[in-house]
């Protein structure tokens, strides 16, 4: 199906995904060389979060495209603080397995064209033909690719469709490895809080909502337990820990680089 051009720019694109270490410069490096092979006039490639069992989250996008910065920020502004709700596929975010789409194979063409998020969003823009990919680890969704073409370059083929699924298991691969670090230093840090600061399993679990910006009532909620046994864990982490308050309880997160025990 790929010519001997086409495989060797392949191959370059999955040398170049285990070769980068950086996750930015890995999706960047990842959509310049994916131009040179599937043509398309704008691309994102995003970290995934849920947030809550029903709503997808998408952050820190890569933006590849055929067009101006001011130009992408505007379309990315736009999905993230108006679209993202209306957006007809935010139920594949949720997907617990990688997969390979290309939107006129979800959907009814008729029905799509007639959404708010196609005419006000996708068509004012004019990149109404959309392909992606939806990486998932751990059986968890963990980030996206999409791609838009402009009407007048049409749908994308079976061809571009053959080389995302070709690239998907290695893309599957690089976020597994890089999960399994993150546990691996996760479980690091948390010794070092044990054991520097002598804080319990229980009292790290409340720093980790705390980073979450939960306040008490909720953490007692979510706990099963009284917002005052709370406030006395919360005041016991101030005190092993050295700060007085919340901010300062964030400061030092940061300050020791502890957010991935809480991812």
């Amino acid at each position: 199906m790929l010519s001997q051009e086409q495989w060797e720019k392949l191959n370059d694109i999955i040398a170049s995904i285990y070769a980068t270490k950086n996750s930015y410069a890995m999706r960047m490096a990842f959509l310049q060389k994916l131009m040179r092979l599937v043509d398309f006039d704008f691309s994102d490639f995003n970290i995934g979060m849920i947030k809550n069992t029903v709503t997808p989250c998408l952050v820190d996008p890569v933006v590849v495209s055929k067009f101006d910065s001011d130009f992408e920020r505007r379309f990315i502004y736009e999905y993230e603080s108006i679209y993202a709700p209306m957006d007809y596929v935010n139920w594949i975010f949720l997907s617990s397995e990688s997969l390979v789409y290309r939107e006129s194979d979800l959907l009814n063409e008729e029905v799509r064209k007639k959404s708010p998020f196609y005419q006000q969003y996708l068509k004012v823009y004019d990149l109404v033909n959309i392909a992606g990919m939806v990486i998932a680890s751990g059986g968890q969704f963990v980030s996206a690719i999409t791609l838009y073409r402009r009407e007048k370059n049409g749908d994308f083929s079976d061809t571009d469709m053959y080389v995302l699924k070709q690239l998907l298991p290695h893309l599957q691969r690089k976020f597994d490895t890089e999960e399994e670090i993150m546990k691996k230093n996760a479980k690091s840090l948390s010794s070092l809080l044990k054991n520097q600061y002598q804080l319990t399993n229980r009292e790290i679990e409340i720093i980790g909502y705390i980073y979450k910006a939960l306040r008490n009532n909720d953490i007692a909620e979510i706990l099963g337990i009284s917002p005052n046994t709370v406030k006395k864990h919360v005041y016991n982490i101030f005190y092993k820990v050295g700060v007085d308050n919340r901010v300062q309880l964030i400061n030092f997160i940061y300050g020791h680089q502890l957010q991935d025990i809480w991812v």
